[in-house]
């Protein structure tokens, strides 16, 4: 079921009414550590972390579009933001060069990791050690997450911004 009254989840998520030129209507965003960037300028971002990658890797665009399945001038246009850059294609390009989604995730949109950018890379950071942990380190660091968490580890694994049961 629906929630009735957007307008208390819209305040409730500190979400903002904003223009975008991507899109016709009036939009809602949540403001970042310099306000609301436009998705262009996200997908900006994304595109140069993504030149930057294949850059540290020694290929050109040909190498890597052929990877891709992609003629080198698609991937140009990716790399310039030029052209939208789908969730798939953005893993494909993580499979290839060998990086976490969550790298490009964060320099469009540092504000949805922390408070203030420190605290966002800090916990880029803490994000990535975990993904190179052995799989038993993983399970005994989560185990330990979990301990010391107010609930004791509750079943229900809260999103992002909710608190768990008992909170």
């Amino acid at each position: 079921m629906a929630i009735k009254d957007v307008q208390t989840y819209i305040e409730r998520h500190g979400l903002v009414e904003t223009e975008d030129s991507e899109v016709d209507k009036p939009i809602y965003r949540k403001p970042g550590f310099n306000g609301i960037r436009s998705i262009s300028d996200m997908e900006e971002e994304i595109s140069r972390y993504l030149r930057e990658r294949r850059d540290a890797k020694n290929l050109n665009r040909e190498q890597v579009g052929m990877m891709l399945g992609i003629h080198h001038e698609i991937l140009a246009r990716h790399e310039r933001g030029g052209a939208k850059l789908r969730a798939t294609r953005l893993i494909h390009f993580a499979e290839l060069l060998d990086f976490s989604p969550v790298e490009a995730i964060h320099v469009a949109a540092p504000h949805l990791f922390g408070a203030t950018q420190q605290e966002a890379d800090v916990k880029l950071k803490l994000m990535l050690r975990m993904l190179d942990l052995p799989a038993s380190t993983a399970e005994h660091l989560l185990m330990l997450v979990e301990e010391l968490s107010s609930d004791g580890g509750a079943d229900a694994t809260p999103t992002r911004g909710e608190k768990r049961r008992g909170s």
